[in-house]
């Protein structure tokens, strides 16, 4: 199935659309519940705003990415790195490095 330079919306529910491309779409205000997308590849992807909420990212790479003002909450963080450096390993030194009782 081919679809090109088209304006509309798709409602897509329990269908396989594995080893498709997606190449100058706008998926904006676009929801995805329940979708497999291990292994996908996103390259010059505008994900500011959005929201990922019960995600498994283990085994992602982010490469050349802005982060400024990412929150992240309630987040396994074992083995994570961040440039080389253990991201336990960043907090263990920030908590040895607080003033005790300070902030």
């Amino acid at each position: 199935m081919e679809i090109h330079e088209t304006r509309d919306v798709l409602d897509v529910r329990d269908a396989t659309v594995a080893n498709s491309r997606f190449d100058d779409v706008n998926l904006s205000n676009t929801h995805f519940r329940n979708v497999n997308l291990s292994a996908s590849a996103f390259e010059k992807v505008l994900l500011s705003n959005a929201r990922l909420v019960d995600v498994n990212l283990s085994g992602a790479l982010f490469s050349d990415v802005n982060m400024s003002n990412v929150k992240i909450v309630n987040a396994q963080i074992a083995g994570m790195t961040i440039n080389g450096v253990g991201v336990n390993d960043l907090f263990a030194a920030y908590e040895a490095a607080k003033p005790a009782g300070g902030e």
